[in-house]
């Protein structure tokens, strides 16, 4: 039997990280109460993951987000796949987002989530471009060919047969983790996937689960990041974060 979280779990990050939105998203999914702490990557501010306070979280003194405590249990969590890992097996119900354990299922999800940091989370690396001057990324033709190569193991690879990851017929947190990634470039003009036929009607299906919207809110508010508007980026994520939190927030509000 799943427990119930009686305490709502505290996940940090904000709405624009990738795997922060990965997080959320499950844990609206399996309707489990959760609070949003912001912790902003890369600064040293109070609500920086650079910040002592931050790093006093975890015995490694974690800079990344997501960060999960869950004050159920006392549990304090990082990396996305063990957090989303984490809450499908405690809290939800008839292996809802993950497979049984110990089938083939399983196996597989848990073959991409690993697979996903070395790989899709690559992808990465082009918003960044767009939003973290401070990390002075800047892309190369190498580069592109990987990204390339990337969404061609996707589409060719884990796609090929089935309608979801890990050859399954429904979505899993593999697949949550997979469409945080592309989603976020698609969704700011960033990627084109059209000419990737498995992988764009998979997009298309993950559209359809619960709480997609609200997931993504902070992005749609984003916006179209191929061109310059003449408005600073700066001025640009304040909003979309806003955006993001009340979207979270309203969505716990529905019973």
């Amino acid at each position: 039997m799943p427990s119930i979280a009686k305490i709502p779990l505290k996940l940090y990050g904000v709405p624009l990280s990738q795997p922060f939105r990965s997080c959320a998203w499950t844990l609206l999914n399996l309707r489990v109460p959760f609070e949003i702490e912001m912790a902003v990557p890369g600064m040293s501010s109070k609500v920086g993951t650079k910040n002592e306070n931050f790093q006093a979280l975890t015995p490694h003194r974690s800079t990344q987000v997501p960060l999960l405590v869950d004050n159920n249990t006392g549990l304090v969590l990082t990396e996305s796949p063990a957090i989303m890992s984490h809450v499908c097996e405690r809290y939800g119900t008839h292996n809802q987002l993950l497979a049984p354990s110990g089938s083939n299922q399983k196996a597989l999800i848990n073959s991409y989530t690993h697979w996903h940091h070395s790989h899709t989370r690559f992808l990465a690396k082009i918003f960044q471009t767009k939003v973290r001057p401070d990390l002075k990324a800047l892309l190369n033709e190498e580069d592109h060919e990987r990204i390339r190569t990337i969404l061609q193991n996707i589409d060719r690879g884990w796609l090929q047969s089935s309608p979801y990851i890990g050859e399954s017929d429904t979505p899993s947190v593999a697949d949550i983790l997979a469409y945080g990634e592309i989603s976020t470039l698609t969704m700011t003009n960033l990627l084109k996937v059209d000419e990737f036929e498995n992988l764009s009607s998979w997009m298309n299906r993950m559209t359809q689960l619960p709480f997609h919207d609200v997931a993504h809110a902070a992005l749609k508010d984003l916006g179209d990041l191929s061109q310059d508007k003449g408005v600073p980026i700066a001025k640009r994520i304040g909003p979309a974060t806003k955006a993001g939190l009340k979207a979270f927030a309203d969505a716990q509000q529905i019973p």
